[in-house]
This record gives structure tokens, C-alpha cells and sequence, in this order.
């Protein structure tokens, strides 16, 4: 083990060409989660694809619960015709139907195009430019991904971009192949794991998913919680990172088709089963080495010692509907979790939750 993290003794770190300044001039600043605020596309009517707010209501909680089997309106022959015509794989014409119907894609292809025609700020430019130049599955794509990353710069302009972001798209553009699909597939996919507020680096929105994850580690492994508490190697050291990557800077390749269909079809309680995973198969590790050795090895990108293909094999028992609601009872205003409104939303997890974080 040491010699893995004798490789690496500075973890990789992610910052944000629009929020946060060069550490060395020591001026870190964080911004507050904003109201989502996206640029109208001209002469188009647009199909809704505006970020809502987080709220927890009956309606929107079985909307959004992704345990129901969601039904495709795109039957398997009109996607192998739709396949055929545009050399586009099946599975990522899936993803894309999760929210579209086929009528729209040509729509959702004219606006992405319309969407490239408004100029982004030039710091952006400059900064996803200098991200790609070190991203390893964007080296023969760097035009592609580029017009990708800018384009969403412009599409939801309180996020712009931020690093991170530039892992993503690489690995959906290597799936999908075309630039609108890709595009599409990275909105659909902040707004399906309602994650807005982690790229807007929000240091409420660090405490919100760090305490879900203390919550679940407590509760599937406590053994391996109580080592990370003792040797003070806390869930916000490493938790942004991940989720600015969503993880797909440590995942290899061959695995991020298995893995993106999960994040697609359960959301974000999919990223958190991985995780755990991950961090159970460090369990050895988590016992043996200090703080900092702990800290380099999950935030660095050596993880080709991992068994990959038994961490998704591997299942937790939970909830996506349940785990949907811990994340809709925190109040960004407060920094703090609030019990439910609604008595139906009060399950077994939920009760468990609170009485954690009553004790810690």
C-alpha cells in the first residue's frame, strides 16, 4: 500500500474557473447556491429543461423517486432506426430518452446548435481549454468536448464551468460520439441527480452530502466509519471531488457504460452505492495508514488496484425514493436538516437519519 501512494503525496484537487481564485493568492472564496437562471435561446422555443428547486412534496417526491421503472416512449425499433441513420449507440440513445421522446431530439439537436452561436466569457474559455489539455479521454476530442463545456457555460450561466465537468463530458462525448447528444446527456444528468448546488460550490451543499454519506457508512459499515472519524479523515475532505467528477476520473473506462446507466436510471443514491463500495475495498488501507495516506488514496487516481468488476456487482439496501427525501430535508438557509412535512415521508431511514445526526 505504500508503495501505491508513494506515487502521488498531493491529492488532485478540483477548482472552479468562475468561483474560487488561485489558492496561492490566498483568497478562497465560496460562493452561495444561486437561483438557477438560464439564457433564453433565440428564436427558439425552448423544451423545459430549467432547473427546479428542491422541494418536498408528495408530487415531486413520486415524480422523482426512481425506484418505479420509468417506461420509454421510444420503442426498441424506432431507436435501432434512429441508431442506424446517426451511428449513434443504442444505450446512450436510452439515456437520452429517460426525459426525451424521439420527436425531440431533431429540437434538441437545432437548440444545442443555437446554443454555439452565443459567445461564453473568454476566462471560461481559457480555463476548459487548460483542463483539456491534461484530460486523458479528451486528447483526440478536444474541439468536441470544448464546444460542449462551453456550451453549457452559456446554457446555465450561475454554474458556467467548473472543473470536474471536463471528466464528465469526456466520457459521455466518448459514448455518444456527437456533441448535441453528449450535451443533453450532461444536462439530463446534474439535473437528474439534482446536483446543481455541488458545481455552484456551495460549502452548505459539501455539508449536505457529506452527511448523507457519514450517515450510510454508519449504518452499512460502522467499523469503517469509526476508523475514519478516529483518524479525523472526514467525508468533506474528499466528497466535493467526487461528486464534481461524479467519480469517472477514478472509474476505468470499460466500466463507466455500467456505471452511467445506474447514475441514469437511480440517481444519485446509484453514486453513493459505488461509493460505499469504494471505500469498503479500502477498508485494509483505512485500518494500516494515518490521515494523510488515507486521504491521498481517495482523492488521488490510483485505483487501478481495485476490483471493478465486483464493486458494481455489489448491492446496499438503499432506498433511492427514501434516500431522495434525506437530501429534500436539508435547508440550504440554515445549514441543517429539517424533519419532513409530510407524515408519509417519515419512513424507518428517515427516523434513523435524524437520531444520527441528533448524536453526532
Amino acid at each position: 500500500m505504500k508503495s501505491v501512494l508513494n506515487q502521488s503525496k498531493q491529492p488532485v484537487m478540483l477548482h472552479a474557473s468562475n468561483s474560487i481564485n488561485k489558492i496561492a493568492k490566498n483568497d478562497f472564496t465560496v460562493k452561495d447556491c444561486d437561483i438557477p437562471k438560464i439564457n433564453k435561446i433565440p428564436t427558439s422555443k425552448r423544451i423545459q429543461t430549467k432547473p427546479k428547486e428542491n422541494a418536498v412534496s408528495e408530487y415531486n417526491v413520486i415524480t422523482r423517486c426512481v425506484t418505479e421503472q420509468r417506461k420509454s416512449s421510444v420503442t426498441e425499433n424506432s431507436i435501432s432506426e434512429f441508431k442506424e441513420q446517426n451511428k449513434i449507440p443504442s444505450y446512450c440513445l436510452k439515456w437520452l430518452n429517460y426525459k426525451y421522446q424521439k420527436k425531440e431530439f431533431l429540437q434538441l439537436e437545432q437548440q444545442f446548435q443555437k446554443i454555439l452561436q452565443i459567445k461564453p466569457e473568454k476566462d471560461i474559455v481559457h480555463q476548459i481549454e487548460r483542463d483539456l489539455s491534461r484530460t486523458i479521454k479528451a486528447e483526440n476530442y478536444h474541439k468536441e468536448i470544448k464546444n460542449i463545456l462551453t456550451a453549457y457555460s452559456v446554457y446555465d450561466p450561475n454554474i458556467g464551468y467548473v472543473q470536474g465537468m471536463n471528466y464528465i463530458v469526456s466520457i459521455l462525448f466518448n459514448h455518444a460520439k456527437q456533441e448535441w447528444i453528449t450535451f443533453w446527456l450532461f444536462v439530463n444528468l446534474i439535473e437528474q441527480m439534482e446536483i446543481r448546488d455541488i458545481f455552484q460550490l456551495s460549502l452548505n451543499a459539501i455539508n449536505k452530502y457529506s452527511k448523507i454519506l457519514d450517515f450510510l457508512l454508519n449504518k452499512f459499515v460502522p467499523k469503517i466509519y469509526q476508523n475514519l472519524s478516529l483518524k479525523q479523515v472526514n467525508t468533506e475532505l474528499f466528497i466535493q471531488q467526487w461528486l464534481l467528477s461524479l467519480l469517472l476520473q477514478f472509474i476505468p473506462f470499460e466500466y463507466t457504460q455500467v456505471y452511467l446507466d445506474g447514475l441514469f436510471k437511480q440517481g444519485i443514491s446509484y453514486f453513493y452505492t459505488i461509493a460505499l463500495t469504494i471505500i469498503k475495498a479500502f477498508d485494509k488501507a483505512i485500518q494500516e495508514e494515518d490521515q494523510i495516506e488515507i486521504l491521498i488514496l481517495l482523492t488521488s487516481k490510483q485505483y487501478s488496484q481495485l476490483k471493478w468488476q465486483s464493486i458494481f456487482v455489489y448491492q446496499w439496501d438503499i432506498n433511492p425514493g427514501q434516500l431522495r427525501v434525506l437530501l429534500d430535508c436539508f435547508d440550504s438557509d440554515t445549514n441543517s436538516f429539517q424533519k419532513p412535512k409530510f407524515q408519509t415521508h417519515c419512513s424507518q431511514l428517515t427516523t434513523n437519519f435524524f437520531q444520527f445526526i441528533k448524536n453526532s
